[in-house]
């Protein structure tokens, strides 16, 4: 599989940010990204920065085939606009960019367990999204306290689900004091949750900090793409 879901923890631990710098760090690399980000609601600010950091030509449309004025929930946001998300379609869309692209990173909306809309027999949730789109996950945390217990409980989450965890990333979205619990946060994540450490990126980090980011992750972009549907 040519692409990477990126989530976070919560709204606001940067996954933007992070998949931006991802984003750039591949395009510098010399591989045609492609960059998905299936729901949004509030604005399109993160849309727009995800298209400049990857180069992409791609319509707002395709970027971001779901769009909801509110900034609310996905399920709540469509709801209270009266219109129904057609999750069918998002996968295609989402198969017909990896298709045409060497990577596509995909960013999330919130938290993995973020509803989108209602299902056949309960709420489809953005996991139940990363699921269908048969994708690996990368998880972005904040290094702050409580952040052992919000990133373990994703990365199980994700497991309970059968989807791939690739590692977390540790976004610093201010000005970050290299003490407790900050400091250990990591390094201790990694050994409760057992999930590999891709990088502590700090706040108005270089873009180094990010090719150090995505190098463990290139063998896993050169493999042929397969048809999802």
């Amino acid at each position: 599989m040519n692409a990477l879901i990126i989530t976070g923890t919560d709204t606001g631990v940067g996954k933007t940010y992070v998949a931006c710098g991802m984003a750039a760090a591949l395009h510098r690399r010399g591989m045609d990204v492609g960059v998905f980000k299936p729901f949004c609601t509030g604005t399109r600010a993160d849309v727009l920065a995800l298209q400049r950091a990857a180069h992409s030509s791609a319509a707002l449309e395709v970027i971001n085939p779901v769009f909801l004025p509110l900034p609310l929930a996905p399920y709540r946001a469509a709801a209270l606009a009266g219109v129904t998300i057609d999750i069918a379609d998002v996968l295609r869309t989402f198969d017909l960019l990896r298709h045409q692209h060497d990577v596509v990173l995909v960013e999330g909306i919130g938290g993995l367990m973020v509803p989108l809309c209602r299902g056949a027999e309960r709420i489809y949730s953005f996991r139940d999204f990363c699921a269908d789109c048969g994708a690996a996950v990368l998880i972005v945390a904040r290094r702050t306290l409580g952040t052992l217990n919000h990133t373990w409980l994703t990365v199980n989450a994700c497991r309970e689900a059968g989807l791939p965890v690739l590692g977390v990333i540790f976004n610093d979205t201010e000005p970050q004091a290299e003490c407790e619990p900050a400091s250990s946060n990591p390094a201790l994540l990694a050994e409760c949750a057992a999930v590999p450490l891709l990088g502590c990126v700090p706040y108005a980090a270089a873009a180094s900090a990010f090719d150090a980011c995505v190098a463990p992750l290139l063998s896993l972009f050169s493999k042929p793409v397969t048809a999802y549907v």
